[in-house]
């Protein structure tokens, strides 16, 4: 009948328009995939079969296929906002129920948990907390608590050292004063006296023009020898109304003499004396020939022999000589000055080329004689309070930056008082009248150690002389010595040199070392520490087999302090110190590391401190002597990390870091997130850390079209669908992520316009068909 093949046509009009409306109303719908009506048309059979001119039975729906075209892709500023560009659908499990969609408008929940608007999660493959992607398929989510600091255990840098790098360090010679009388302490007078003639009262006045006086005055035994000598003197003129003016006319007659002599008259109370102007020197003085009648006539007729000056207390050096030849072939003679101090002639020596001096005086003071009761000893001059050692040792250092510039003191083992001068100035000890007139008791022992010296009386002194040490520059030896048994230095023989590194590495100087870089670490609290690694060139020298070429050493520090393992081999507690840590590093002919003679790099004996210098108490170090080996183990047991040079150049070229990397950073908050391409979701976290926290996991299927709309641009899997294929995005046939994209619907607005027009053209057909077929019914009804 007409009227059921006229229905058919408008059930299916209608179906078009249903399709067609909905594709135009999802034509905003992110991930939405248009769908399409597909219709066949409708012939009765019978048993037998029909025949070629059946007429037909209408139109029947054979099925509404999606299309999975890819839509475009839409830029956002969200990072989760993501697109699939190719094929693949995101996986999503909606209370384990799990579906497809190509919609990736995601976000966060209240647990960190990526889920759709819906609120459904997506699924992909978790990492650990490595980074490392997990082959599990479960729910992906973002930790946005604090992010834990992780230990430095490794250490990446990849450099350039300069090929043309002179050699920084060479091979000098030193020495020292040994002589016998270095360090030995010296007593005697603390203040030196003065050669001196007592000519007693004199009878003022005195009218020398009336009655002349002449006389004869010899100095000798004085230094210099020119001041040395006789004058005959004529006092002849002016009256002298006192001691001091028959001073002055004695001393005006001797220096007005063309050579006059180092005597000087002095009134002194109420005699008159006839002195040496220099003082400590055992001179004579002697008056001769004496004329006239007159108060200074008598005193000089009945002059005394002349009481000789003595000497203070020194160190007891003397003089001498050493003749040092340069690498050109001249030499240089330094002669020191008799009693010079330890400190005056390594300032003398330090003016000369290719030499340089430092100078150090030892004095220990044994406690159990130490009796300063009365409060008037004096060290150099400077007047101590204590009475004992300890509280000596105290007020000495208390003193060391002003008047007792370098001067150091400590208790030893032993309780003795141990005083330093660190610049080589004598010592000297002495009770000072002027305070108490009372003397102490102290007994010091010099450098030597042997020949304890007491100290007990107010006019006495005691004086303990330094050492100085010698350094040569390569190429300068010592010729001579003279003379060749000294007090200051004893027979020098080739026993009395020692080859001693010049211009050895300081961390401090940057004349020894070629090239320095730095880079921050962190401790197992996350707090940070710089590692400066300093590399200096080594020697070669064909003809010396312990030296090798393109051979550099590379000293490590932290924060300024040394992180090398102790030397068992030191005295306690040196054994137990930190040493300078030091490695080899060399390389091949073509400048290429050489990693087989380059040594392991393990920083063991690592303290980590603060700025204060206080432990943080962080872990600490594990060296080598208690078990620190290589690997190091993960997570870290010790503070302990590696150092990796690998990749590493000596070129001729200028010093440069290619790459510096290490795998330690301190606690950090989220920052944001980034998904890679391949679908990998980075954290980025304030420490400036980005770490993978899992991956996207797409799906696909053998057949796409048989995927069963579920609602919200959701598919779910259907028996015609063939299993998930589900994988990373990019491998296999899965397509790309974009991360800030959204892909938009593929609807064809145009296409779905026509397409209503048809339908509705198709629509108002049929019911044309309809209201035909009735006026026809109509007719055969009306027939009579």
């Amino acid at each position: 009948m007409p009227f059921n093949i006229a229905l058919s046509g408008i059930r299916a009009a209608n179906t078009d328009l249903e399709v067609t409306g909905n594709n135009i109303a999802n034509a905003s719908t992110t991930g939405f995939k248009t769908s399409r009506v597909e219709f066949g048309d409708v012939y009765a059979s019978s048993l037998l079969g029909s025949g070629s001119n059946t007429p037909g039975s209408g139109v029947n729906l054979l099925k509404i296929r999606q299309q999975f075209g890819q839509g475009n892709l839409n830029f956002t500023d969200s990072q989760l906002d993501l697109a699939v560009n190719g094929a693949g659908f995101f996986v999503v499990s909606d209370e384990g129920e799990q579906l497809y969609t190509r919609s990736g408008a995601f976000g966060l929940d209240s647990d960190g948990y990526i889920v759709t608007n819906t609120g459904i999660n997506l699924q992909g493959y978790e990492a650990d907390e490595d980074g490392n992607i997990s082959g599990i398929l479960s729910d992906l989510q973002v930790d946005v608590s604090t992010q834990a600091p992780r230990q430095t255990t490794n250490v990446a840098a990849t450099l350039n050292l300069n090929a043309n790098q002179d050699v920084l360090e060479s091979i000098g010679t030193s020495f020292a004063t040994d002589g016998s009388a270095i360090g030995v302490a010296q007593v005697g007078i603390s203040d030196a006296t003065i050669t001196t003639t007592n000519l007693g009262a004199v009878a003022v006045p005195i009218d020398f023009g009336a009655n002349p006086t002449t006389f004869d005055l010899t100095l000798s035994g004085s230094v210099p020898a020119s001041g040395n000598g006789t004058l005959s003197l004529v006092l002849d003129s002016s009256t002298a109304n006192s001691v001091q003016d028959v001073a002055n006319l004695i001393n005006s007659a001797i220096f007005s003499s063309a050579t006059p002599i180092n005597v000087q008259a002095v009134a002194s109370g109420g005699n008159l004396e006839l002195r040496d102007i220099n003082e400590g020197v055992p001179s004579s003085i002697a008056v001769a020939n004496v004329t006239g009648a007159n108060g200074l006539s008598t005193a000089l007729g009945a002059a005394p022999a002349s009481t000789a000056g003595v000497p203070a207390v020194d160190n007891g050096y003397l003089a001498q000589t050493i003749e040092i030849e340069g690498p050109n072939g001249g030499s240089v003679s330094f002669t020191s000055d008799d009693g010079a101090s330890a400190a005056q002639t390594a300032s003398e020596l330090n003016s000369l080329a290719g030499i340089t001096a430092s100078a150090t005086t030892v004095a220990t003071v044994q406690s159990g004689t130490l009796d300063n009761t009365n409060g008037n000893l004096t060290i150099n001059g400077v007047v101590m309070a204590s009475n004992t050692v300890a509280n000596l040792a105290s007020e000495i250092n208390a003193l060391s930056t002003s008047t007792l510039p370098g001067v150091t003191a400590e208790v030893n083992i032993a309780g003795d008082l141990v005083i330093t001068s660190n610049v080589g100035t004598d010592l000297s000890f002495a009770f000072d009248g002027d305070i108490n007139p009372t003397a102490g008791v102290i007994d010091v022992i010099g450098r030597s150690g042997t020949g304890v010296q007491n100290l007990s009386a107010i006019n006495d002194g005691l004086v303990v002389g330094g050492e100085v040490s010698i350094i040569m520059e390569e190429g300068y030896v010592v010729a001579d010595s003279v003379p060749a048994v000294g007090n200051l230095f004893a027979p020098l023989t080739a026993a009395s040199f020692t080859d001693v590194p010049i211009n050895s590495f300081d961390p401090n100087d940057q004349a020894t070392y070629n090239h320095a870089t730095s880079a921050t670490v962190y401790d197992s609290l996350g707090n940070p520490h710089v590692m400066t690694q300093y590399f200096v060139k080594q020697p070669y020298d064909p003809a010396d087999g312990s030296t090798s070429p393109n051979h550099w050493l590379m000293f490590v520090q932290i924060d300024g302090q040394d992180v090398g393992d102790p030397d068992p081999t030191l005295p306690s507690p040196e054994n137990t110190l930190p040493t300078q840590a030091s490695y080899n590093v060399h390389f091949n002919e073509d400048g290429s590391l050489n990693r087989s003679l380059t040594d392991s790099m393990l920083v063991s004996n690592w303290t980590p401190r603060d700025e204060s210098g206080n432990e943080t108490g962080s872990l600490g170090p594990l060296n080598v002597l208690q078990g620190g080996v290589i690997p190091v183990v993960e997570p870290p047991s010790s503070s302990n990390f590696l150092i990796d040079l690998s990749g590493s150049t000596q070129f001729g070229a200028e010093f440069g870091v290619e790459q510096l990397d290490q795998n330690g950073y301190t606690t950090g908050r989220l920052a944001g997130l980034d998904v890679s391409d391949s679908g990998v979701i980075f954290a980025r976290f304030t420490n400036g850390e980005a770490q993978a926290l899992g991956q996207v996991a797409l799906a696909n299927f053998n057949n796409v079209e048989a995927l069963k709309p579920v609602g919200n641009t959701m598919w779910a899997q259907t028996s015609d669908t063939g299993e998930a294929v589900i994988g990373t995005p990019g491998t296999a046939s899965l397509g790309a992520i974009n991360s800030g994209a959204l892909e938009e619907s593929n609807v064809d607005l145009s296409e779905q316009l026509v397409n209503l027009i048809v339908a509705q053209r198709n629509f108002q057909a049929s019911a044309k068909t309809i209201e035909t077929a009735n006026q026809t019914t109509q007719t055969i009804i009306n027939l009579r």
